[in-house]
């Protein structure tokens, strides 16, 4: 595990303070990730932690837990959607207390040879869990339409340029494959002009979140949470874009608790997104973007 890729968990106080830690809860990590929030949950409470990770190189940070904390920690090496059957497999039913991060790990993206980031130069990968998808950002950039390229950045990255950014790789890969980083980047930049931003930033994350199915996973953990979070237990989640935060934000009040003919139900626990503080995003920049929000099974 290399130093120079550790990852730190972001406004971790506020997601443990809002779990409303008790003895002998059941607690699900579904970002697992390094560990930071399971590593914070086992260390300051007697709770029992269920982690989940698509990603193969969590399994050695899982491995340290475990070793440390024994049958009070469980990791899974899986993705969301295959959850509910590795509960049942594994004899789990319920828990009282969800959390998700859905920010891309250091470990993915400080990483050249993952492809996640145009900082440095890799292979045109992307893909959470290598041994297991067979899709990478490659295989999309050269062998994907035009018109395709042009709506998977337009709807997964809200690219404005998308329609130019597509034109530009199709004129690009008749000549040579684009299966570097730096070589998309170098296209996109030309297309792109950002003071702000980085030029391919919505490109990449529009790969990225496309080549893992995210929006869909994130529908449906959400989905799956209603079904196995006690009552009176808590769901904290963290979108790092707008897409994402959209579906939890919409997700929240549709099944909010109206009136007393629902049986089940969620109460907002948190009305508008929680931000980190202004000490937090000086010490730790990639957290600027975050957005809590917490729901409440009743």
């Amino acid at each position: 595990m290399n130093s120079d890729l550790s990852h730190v968990p972001v406004m971790v106080n506020e997601v443990v303070s809002f779990l409303n830690l008790k003895k002998k809860k059941n607690l699900l990590d579904c970002t697992f990730g390094q560990g930071g929030y399971s590593k914070k949950i086992l260390e300051e409470s007697n709770c029992n932690v269920f982690a989940l990770d698509r990603d193969k190189e969590s399994i050695g940070f899982a491995d340290v837990l475990k070793k440390k904390y024994g049958s009070r920690f469980n990791f899974e090496n899986e993705k969301f959607s295959t959850l509910e059957s590795v509960l049942s497999k594994k004899g789990v039913s319920f828990f009282d207390g969800i959390v998700i991060d859905l920010g891309i790990s250091n470990t993915q993206l400080k990483n050249p040879m993952r492809g996640f980031s145009f900082s440095n130069d890799g292979p045109l990968d992307m893909r959470m869990d290598q041994h297991k998808t067979n899709l990478t950002a490659e295989i999309v950039i050269n062998e994907y339409s035009e018109k395709e390229l042009a709506n998977i950045f337009f709807y997964y990255g809200e690219e404005r340029n998308s329609r130019r950014i597509a034109r530009s790789i199709i004129k690009f890969r008749e000549r040579k494959r684009i299966n570097t980083t730096k070589i998309l980047s170098e296209i996109i930049s030309k297309i792109n002009k950002s003071k702000f931003k980085n030029p391919s930033t919505r490109v990449f994350q529009a790969l990225r979140i496309f080549v893992n199915d995210e929006l869909d996973e994130l529908e449906k953990i959400l989905e799956l949470s209603m079904r196995i979070l006690n009552s009176n237990s808590r769901i904290v989640i963290l979108a790092f874009h707008s897409l994402e935060d959209k579906i939890i934000k919409n997700f929240f009040r549709t099944n909010q608790k109206k009136d007393n003919s629902q049986k089940y139900g969620l109460k907002l626990i948190t009305k508008k997104p929680v931000t980190p503080s202004s000490q937090e995003i000086k010490e730790n920049p990639s957290s600027r973007s975050a957005k809590l929000r917490v729901a409440e099974k009743i």
